[in-house]
């Protein structure tokens, strides 16, 4: 395999990988802890959708706000029993890195 040929197999891999976005926020559900995420990045000519219900992280509670800025960081793996039971549970999917299992960390400035 060439360079060539082992670089752009690296591309197509990571291309399908999500590991963390920065993001916004479009609604917040307080009662649920959940929020809608716009993706903060395009990929090409990619747009990502808005996330909808992503667990929100909210060591301090406070206000969640539309356009807040937030970073999304993905599981590794299918996190939907986890959600549902809170104890360990065997992953339904085999899903991994997938954008509907993203979590929210909300709460610091940007735009400085």
């Amino acid at each position: 395999m060439t360079y060539e040929e082992r670089e752009a197999l690296k591309q197509e891999f990571f291309s399908a990988l999500h590991c963390a976005l920065p993001g916004t926020v479009v609604s917040f559900n307080a009662e649920k802890q959940t929020a809608e995420i716009r993706p903060a990045v395009k990929a090409g000519s990619l747009t990502y959708p808005v996330l909808p219900d992503v667990p929100v992280f909210m060591p301090v509670p406070f206000a969640v706000n539309p356009g807040d800025a937030c970073l999304v960081i993905f599981a590794d793996k299918d996190t939907d029993a986890f959600l549902e039971s809170g104890k360990p549970e065997e992953p339904p999917t085999p899903r991994k890195h997938d954008l509907s299992d993203g979590f929210a960390l909300i709460g610091w400035k940007v735009g400085r």
